[in-house]
């Protein structure tokens, strides 16, 4: 597997002023090899998104409903046609915007994002812009515009998933409150398994021109997780259980 760091573009101030919201991202080498990386039980586990205004459905292969939007939150990764969105967006523009409405005000500690491709071509990669709701999805804020890699970057066979986490990297919750969270997930591939920026010019949220054409081809969503920050009760637990296995080993080694 390879692992690139990359920097989001974050539209919402940390808390702590020296920290950001991030993004890294992890290649596997087969469709599966991430699967493990997949959090069971998260906030969006067994949800169903409402697809919004500006959605363009699903790619012509994808008629299948449960290779759609079940796969996004059924915990257990994906292969074949499943996620497969839509191709051909208008350039600058989202192919799939999907909102999720979670069962109760819920501090994130990160999102992650699978997608991946059994062809292993550039539809492994992902561009995502993320919005969030603390008030029953009466406005949204920008979390953040992410891509999991650099434009130019080429995937010729080497890698069949890509998982994108986004955390805070000075420790904090990635978002307090949350009831809502909106998903615009972009095209990212346009010739050769060459990753591209879904904007014809300059990027509105990076600021840079990545010279590419906008890209056609989009990805193959496998997993969206919202991974709610631990319960202090659970936090406790878990330091009286370490506690324990601790104290258990020195009396072992005395």
């Amino acid at each position: 597997m390879k692992k690139v760091l990359l920097v989001a573009v974050c539209m919402l101030a940390s808390q702590n002023a020296n920290a950001a919201v991030t993004s890294s991202t992890v290649h596997g080498s087969a469709g599966n090899s991430l699967d493990a990386s997949i959090s069971v039980g998260d906030a969006l586990s067994g949800l169903i998104g409402t697809e919004l205004p500006g959605d363009q459905g699903w790619h012509p292969a994808n008629t299948n409903p449960a290779q759609q939007l079940p796969i996004f939150t059924d915990d257990r990764g994906g292969s074949g046609l499943d996620g497969l969105l839509n191709d051909f967006p208008p350039a600058g523009a989202p192919t799939k915007i999907v909102q999720y409405d979670l069962a109760n005000p819920t501090d994130l500690a990160a999102i992650k994002i699978l997608t991946g491709n059994d062809g292993k071509d550039g539809r492994v990669f992902s561009t995502t812009l993320i919005d969030v709701s603390t008030n029953n999805g009466g406005s949204f804020t920008q979390l953040g515009y992410f891509e999991s890699d650099l434009p130019g970057t080429v995937n010729a066979g080497q890698w069949g998933s890509t998982l994108v986490t986004i955390t805070d990297d000075g420790g904090a919750p990635l978002a307090t409150g949350v009831t809502n969270l909106k998903f615009s997930f972009f095209a990212v591939d346009n010739t050769g398994g060459e990753y591209r920026d879904p904007f014809d010019g300059v990027n509105p949220y990076t600021g840079i021109d990545d010279t590419y054409n906008a890209p056609i081809a989009s990805p193959l969503v496998w997993e969206i997780d919202a991974v709610a920050v631990p319960e202090p009760a659970t936090v406790a637990l878990a330091a009286i259980a370490l506690g324990g296995m601790l104290a258990l080993r020195r009396r072992r080694i005395e």
